[in-house]
């Protein structure tokens, strides 16, 4: 009646015994047709890196562990360290903080699934880049689950989506109430926790469920279908655009961090145009393979704007040439792609949320305007991508 068996799950220290003579046994006795089609081997769930032992005192019951845990926690912290061909490694203290992580995402989950919808509004540039992550996320996580790649899985759709969803959050600090901006970010947000609810109700089912019938969501979380990326969603641009942001702001906190120093004001300057020339050209010649210092002096003194510089731009070359060949491929072609970018229009969109994060004056200037404030001779030293700063 059970023949043929489809396939017999046991435990890796049964291969040099029982599951090897198990084949044995059904070659010797059944014909081919009737033989295994396959055989799956369990690793072994280490508690903080050593076997489980009654010597050792190192077993929690499962109830027990339920109990001190919950359900999801601990399935959570089972599974992010089980990969294959690898042991489990069960960490107290990783349940423990597996359970204040999901304790966080639950709050923020139920607040979402709960707010009454309003007619979303147009969507800006950070509401793009949340969402092309997201794609982003859906993607790798589908590929790590095909892989039964659990760890990666999870670092996807629950630690890093989060990550950017701290981000996200901390960039639309005080618009939620905008009747312009409310709809847009509420769009975002039940889009992200949609996808994301999905993505870990295989590991956390108990709380998925819950969150869904907040949602709204239609049957049980277990039946609805795993999300897809949306190609058309995914936008590289925005991504690169709010890097400059964030690399604007990490620059200032290094700084700060570094010296000590507790600003009074926070000056940001953006490249000016011929700047953007001489880099442009130095991402066309590194497309090329053709990157060297000699080379982008010569392409950028063919520009007529450029000749009068005779200073100016060699030495600027041989810096933009030195960044450049540290800049990826794959960002290379984006960049160039995307052409002179706005920053100067990107970091004043972008100033209160300096301010918020700084707890200082901000002001962010052009590098050729004749109004600039420039207390510290910084402007020059502005890159694309990579504003100057000055701190008072």
């Amino acid at each position: 009646y059970f023949y043929p068996l489809d396939c017999r799950h046991s435990g890796r220290d049964l291969i040099p015994n029982h599951l090897t003579f198990m084949i044995f046994n059904h070659d010797a006795i059944f014909p081919r047709s009737l033989w295994p089609r396959g055989i799956v081997v369990n690793g072994s769930v280490l508690m903080e890196g050593q076997k489980m032992s009654k010597s050792l005192n190192n077993i929690i019951p499962l109830a027990t562990a339920i109990d001190r845990f919950g359900a999801d926690p601990l399935r959570l912290a089972l599974m992010i360290t089980a990969e294959p061909l690898k042991d489990a490694d069960f960490s107290q203290e990783l349940a423990r903080t597996m359970q204040e992580n999901l304790d966080k995402f639950y709050t923020r989950a139920m607040e979402t699934g709960k707010e009454v919808m309003v007619e979303a509004g147009e969507l800006n540039d950070i509401d793009r880049w949340m969402i092309s992550r997201l794609q982003g996320y859906v993607k790798e996580a589908t590929e790590a689950m095909a892989e039964m790649r659990g760890r990666k899985t999870i670092h996807a759709a629950f630690y890093n989506l989060n990550l950017d969803l701290d981000w996200y959050a901390r960039r639309i600090e005080g618009q939620r109430q905008e009747e312009k901006r409310r709809g847009a970010i509420q769009r975002v947000l039940h889009s992200v926790l949609e996808a994301q609810v999905k993505m870990l109700a295989p590991f956390t089912p108990h709380l998925s469920e819950e969150i869904w019938e907040a949602m709204g969501g239609e049957g049980f979380m277990s039946s609805a279908s795993w999300p897809k990326a949306d190609e058309r969603l995914i936008r590289p641009d925005s991504e690169e655009l709010e890097s400059i942001v964030r690399a604007s702001l990490e620059d200032v906190q290094n700084i700060t961090r570094a010296t000590g120093i507790k600003p009074k004001a926070v000056h940001f300057y953006t490249a000016t145009n011929w700047k953007w020339k001489v880099y442009q050209k130095a991402l066309q010649l590194a497309a090329q393979g053709a990157l060297d210092v000699g080379q982008l002096i010569r392409e950028s003194f063919r520009d007529e704007e450029l000749k009068v510089r005779v200073r100016e731009v060699p030495a600027f070359a041989r810096a933009v040439a030195e960044d450049v060949k540290k800049t990826s491929g794959d960002t290379v072609k984006r960049r160039l792609g995307m052409g002179v970018v706005n920053e100067l229009r990107l970091l004043q969109d972008a100033a209160e949320f300096f301010k918020s994060e700084l707890g200082c004056e901000v002001t962010i200037s052009g590098e050729s305007d004749p109004w600039i404030s420039d207390p510290g001779k910084r402007a020059e030293r502005a890159k694309p991508y990579r504003p100057a700063i000055y701190i008072e």
